[in-house]
């Protein structure tokens, strides 16, 4: 059964930056000194002296890396180092077999704080983001916080202290605070055709209002949301609903017979609390249950789901089948993403995240809307039922009686969301009187700030040189990960962009405490002490194991896998609850070399649930097995199993529907008939018809399907 992806387009420069939002952590790195004029600069072209500080938050040298060996390094080892030891996929090499390249990976990347060890990216990752946890990942979070507070209190009591020193000479502006700043309306948004909108401004209170000005306003009442500073609703879970009255304006613009347009788009700005939430989870839904649905917009897992109910062939009133973006491509991620989901009656169906069409086609086509209901209610965060709760915040969801294009969409993606200001630092003492450098920023999560735009404003440019800045938090500046370090241009307009770029920087106390300052390696004349990162690790040698030519499906293609050759939905509660709870248990990648004995089992334990629910369902296992005749699953173990005929029938469809017909490097049927014919043999013996009657007969097909359903003939490739 081929799993391959379809062909996707190229994401965008400025999509992958959102995305890079979700891996920053709290920064660890360089402290800067006080304000000075600093050093006279060098000219362009030569080098500029050396200095900077040291990048290790505690007692850096042999003293840091030997604390981090003690502590981080074994987990990172035991743990990470799969993906991590700097020949897997995983970047940067936190997991290096030589302990100072992996210790540099993780100072450097800042993904420890050792003032702060739970905010730590190493924590982050675990708690918040479920990635590859070794056991339970609360659990494995606090392991990992446990070893960073031991890594801490080492470098605190060890040689030199807890204070790197601090650099002379440098060049630093005084700090801004948020406070300071004056807030940027931004770029247009395209708001022609507007239904609806909700930019969550209002920052307290029980209502989110309608802003789109389209009567009647479809004013949101809130259930255990919380208000975000720069714009927005967490949902803990809870609900934004309004009321069936002035949801109608939906149905009235777009579904009514004649007069509707037959086109609409959903819009939201969101970002998902994690990667593991099913049902689907409602993001954005118009419906009154979860079998009631005009339009919705849903999470499962790392893919977004959207339906809508049409006069589609095979359309159920839940607006099913759903149209959903391609599990591999997991392009539903827990960081902020713009989505926007369309619908015509050219194209039907299609999903866009951050301004770039996902390439999901919806099989369905287009059809007309008038199955739509009049009186549903519209709601974020949950179903109207409270059944389905999403986790996640929002901070802009808009509604269309048109489907936008591709530019309109991408103006949007362009404007961005959220609360956006304007710092404005004083460079004059080095670039001249009147010289200043304009930020635009934004917070993007709980752990980051989003600084866009630097821009040098000078009424006297000359050719003024800005090399290597550096955006400090409370003083402290990471010697590395921020997209400015490595700027080197020349001031020639009176107002010029030094970099089309964005740089994400790390929250320490939050909006309301932190304060910024800016460093630079050169501004103007002067020169202040240079950062040095160090060189990358070497690679480890290369490995001489031979990488093998199978593979073996990784947890969401098992899942997928086993649903299409038994035909049993995914969906089914028994089967999505098993796979809940196994997924940590599943292969995470294709590697066979990573195969180990725990990942069979949970292999096992999820084909028994859809053998279990493939051989109780009639409908389902005559069309598995046949029903003309249907097997006799109400036969006694003793008649069936003493037929050949019957035998035989369960080997050809086992063999046939899991394993394919005339596949090379297959089982096939006279391979799998002596096997399974030993398993009936071994499960009837002793048996009498009083002792082995018809729920023996299930259980011994149930042990015959999970035996094939959980082979490598069904999950090595």
């Amino acid at each position: 059964m081929s799993m391959d992806a379809k062909p996707r387009p190229m994401r965008r420069l400025t999509g992958l930056l959102l995305a890079a939002a979700a891996a920053v952590c709290v920064a660890c790195g360089d402290y800067g000194g006080s304000s000075s004029a600093g050093t006279p600069a060098p000219p362009p072209g030569s080098n500029p002296p050396p200095g900077g500080g040291n990048p290790d938050p505690g007692a850096g040298t042999a003293a840091g890396i030997a604390a981090f060996e003690q502590t981080v390094y074994p987990l990172l080892t035991t743990y990470c180092g799969e993906c991590h030891a700097g020949i897997g996929p995983g970047s940067p090499s936190i997991a290096h077999p030589d302990v100072t390249a992996a210790y540099d990976a993780v100072v450097f990347n800042q993904k420890v704080n050792l003032v702060s060890p739970s905010s730590s990216r190493l924590v982050r990752r675990l708690v918040a983001d479920f990635h590859h946890c070794w056991s339970n990942c609360v659990e494995d979070g606090m392991a990992m916080q446990a070893a960073i507070e031991a890594w801490a209190a080492l470098v605190t009591a060890g040689p030199g202290g807890g204070t790197p020193p601090t650099p002379t000479g440098s060049i630093e502006t005084p700090p801004l605070a948020l406070a300071q700043g004056i807030e940027d309306t931004g770029q247009e948004r395209y708001a022609q055709n507007l239904l609806a909108l909700w930019e969550f401004k209002e920052g307290t209170g029980t209502i989110a209002h309608d802003t789109s000005g389209v009567a009647p306003a479809m004013d949101l009442e809130l259930t255990n949301v919380r208000w975000l500073s720069n714009h927005g609703l967490e949902f803990l879970p809870g609900k934004a609903q309004a009321g069936p009255t002035t949801s109608r304006k939906l149905y009235d613009r777009i579904a009514t017979p004649g007069t509707g347009t037959q086109q609409y788009s959903v819009e939201a700005w969101s970002v998902a609390a994690n990667t593991t939430q099913e049902g689907p989870a409602r993001i954005v839904s118009y419906s009154s249950g979860s079998d009631q649905i005009n339009f919705q917009m849903g999470q499962v897992l790392y893919t977004y789901i959207f339906r809508n109910r049409s006069l589609a062939a095979g359309m159920n009133s839940a607006g099913q089948p759903e149209l959903t973006t391609y599990d591999a491509d997991q392009d539903l991620q827990a960081t902020l993403q713009h989505v926007v989901m369309t619908y015509d009656q050219y194209r039907g169906r299609r999903i866009y995240v951050n301004g770039e069409f996902t390439g999901d086609i919806d099989e369905q086509g287009p059809a007309r809307l008038w199955p739509w209901r009049e009186f549903f209610p519209f709601v974020l965060g949950n179903e109207a039922t409270n059944d389905r709760p999403w986790l996640g915040k929002l901070q802009l969801v808009a509604i269309y009686d048109h489907a936008l294009t591709e530019p309109q969409i991408i103006q949007n993606f362009g404007a961005g969301v959220g609360k956006r200001l304007i710092l404005r630092f004083d460079i004059s003492a080095w670039a001249g009187a009147g010289a200043l450098l304009e930020f635009t920023v934004s917070e993007i999560d709980d752990f980051s700030y989003l600084f866009c735009k630097p821009t040098f404003i000078t009424p006297s440019p000359n050719g003024q040189r800005v090399t290597g800045l550096r955006i400090a938090v409370n003083g402290q500046a990471p010697v590395a990960g921020q997209s400015f370090g490595a700027l080197d241009t020349v001031v020639t307009s009176a107002r010029q962009e030094l970099s089309p770029q964005c740089s994400v920087v790390a929250k320490e106390g939050g909006a309301d405490t932190d304060v910024f300052t800016l460093e630079f390696d050169v501004l103007g004349t002067f020169a202040g002490p240079v950062a040095v990162m160090p060189p990358p690790p070497p690679p480890p040698p290369p490995s001489t194991e031979a990488f093998p030519a199978e593979g073996i499906r990784s947890f969401d293609r098992i899942d997928e896998s086993m649903a299409a050759v038994t035909g049993i939905s995914a969906a089914t509660p028994a089967v999505n609850a098993a796979f809940a709870d196994l997924i940590q248990q599943l292969p995470p990648d294709f590697d066979l070399r990573a195969f180990a004995s725990s990942n069979q089992v949970g292999i096992a334990k999820l084909a028994l649930e859809y053998c279990d629910a493939l051989v109780e369902s009639p409908t389902a296992r005559n069309a598995f097995f046949g029903a003309s005749p249907p097997f006799p699953f109400d036969s006694p173990a003793t008649t069936v199993f003493a037929d050949p005929v019957q035998r035989d029938r369960l080997v050809a469809a086992f063999s046939d529907r899991m394993y394919g017909v005339s596949l090379a490097n297959q089982p096939s049927r006279a391979d799998v008939g002596p096997v399974l014919g030993r398993l009936f043999d071994a499960l009837t013996v002793n048996c009498t018809p009083a002792t082995c009657g018809a729920t023996r007969t299930r259980t011994i097909v149930k042990a015959a399907c999970s035996a094939v359903l959980a082979s490598p003939g069904v999950h090595v490739h």
